[in-house]
């Protein structure tokens, strides 16, 4: 790694919750390798406080305004609930600090819009979630694709989807993610589908237009599998579509589509499929699996389907943990000025398609998407 990219990182955390402990905090703070955790924040003072304690956080606060005036910091991460990301991405930006927003970063292409702006006028970088982009095994599969392994790409299929947060044992209160006024109007959009959407526009390039279905089909839920002490079950009405699909047009007769549900308990099918004019691709990202058939010359096997092997350093099982990845990319990124697959430009044209998807299911009608991604 050059000098540049070895500069030290002064790392502040807004939001120490279920995301954070388990996909962020954990390697945040590495002082050997010029990671500094310098503060965690977070409203609830004992979990900021547990936070700190338990990964590394050199100071704890609870007002994030507050943070940002008194330490000096190089970046925040901001892995707050679904709905709150965009004022306090604000804060950061206005503070002339760069930034990383888990997703979605806001559900309004013009807020997405603005906080591109200001980070632009201010001099900093604004990275979002997801980060497939940044995951060798991501960049291996659209190399396959744009390498011609399947000639013209016609169509592909995306599962983006689970049984629902009530189903598991990861969060801390599952409810937030079934009630409209958390987490909005169509949850699993903004929570599993905005994945797809991101792999796919990564893969394929920009949607053009956007049409989709969502209700809510299971009205009642019990949730009774968390796990923190002193929790105790309880059955709450579903009041945000929990049940979904996306219909997109890339341009050029390629279209696709993508679930985005929380009613999908179990499946056998691939994440993700793509289909061409000269054979497919399937995939299981998780578990590095990659199936091609294909009578283009230099990837034809003669058995037909046949299990593509992704090199041992692209695997998924190889890929660092998130925290570390974006810490390190964002150095890479200061020091060289690369642009980045995550950038703000990238992630409020996935913003505008989640919108737009929304407004096809309150219209009925098929709805044009404006921006674009870079070539």
């Amino acid at each position: 790694m050059a000098g540049g990219e070895r500069m030290e990182l002064r790392i502040g955390v807004i939001g120490t919750g279920d995301v954070a402990r388990k996909n962020y905090l954990p390697n945040l703070h590495d002082p050997e390798a010029g990671i500094i955790l310098q503060a965690v924040c977070d409203r609830v003072p004992q979990r900021a406080e547990i936070a700190a304690r338990d990964f590394g956080g050199q100071k704890v606060y609870t007002d994030a305004a507050l943070m940002l005036e008194r330490e000096e910091l190089d970046v925040v991460f901001v892995l707050t609930p679904l709905l709150t990301h965009a004022p306090i991405v604000r804060q950061v930006l206005q503070a002339g600090v760069h930034c990383y927003s888990e997703k979605p970063l806001t559900l309004s292409r013009q807020e997405a819009d603005e906080l591109a702006e200001l980070a632009e006028r201010n001099g900093v970088l604004l990275l979002c979630a997801p980060i497939l982009p940044l995951y060798p095994s991501t960049q291996f599969l659209r190399e396959l694709i744009r390498q011609g392994a399947i000639g013209k790409v016609t169509f592909a299929r995306a599962h983006s989807s689970h049984g629902g947060p009530d189903r598991g044992t990861f969060y801390t209160d599952t409810g937030n993610y079934l009630r409209a006024e958390t987490a909005g109007p169509w949850a699993p959009l903004y929570d599993m589908g905005v994945y797809a959407l991101t792999l796919l526009t990564f893969v394929l390039g920009s949607v053009q237009r956007v049409f989709a279905f969502a209700d809510i089909a299971i009205a009642e839920r019990r949730i009774e599998k968390v796990t923190e002490p002193g929790f105790v079950p309880y059955t709450l009405r579903v009041t945000t579509c929990d049940n979904g699909v996306v219909l997109l047009d890339f341009g050029n007769g390629c279209f696709a589509c993508v679930d985005a549900s929380y009613c999908l308990p179990y499946r056998r099918s691939p994440t993700y499929e793509f289909f061409g004019s000269h054979g497919a691709l399937v995939t299981d990202l998780w578990r590095d699996e990659f199936w091609l058939i294909s009578e283009v010359a230099e990837f034809q096997h003669p058995e037909g389907w046949h299990q593509v092997m992704v090199p041992m350093e692209r695997r998924w099982e190889q890929r660092p943990k998130w925290g570390r990845l974006i810490a390190d990319h964002l150095r890479h990124c200061l020091a060289t000025g690369e642009q980045s697959p995550i950038h703000v430009r990238c992630a409020r044209h996935v913003v505008e398609v989640m919108e737009k998807a929304l407004l096809a299911v309150e219209t009925g009608s098929v709805q044009e998407v404006t921006s674009r991604l870079d070539s």
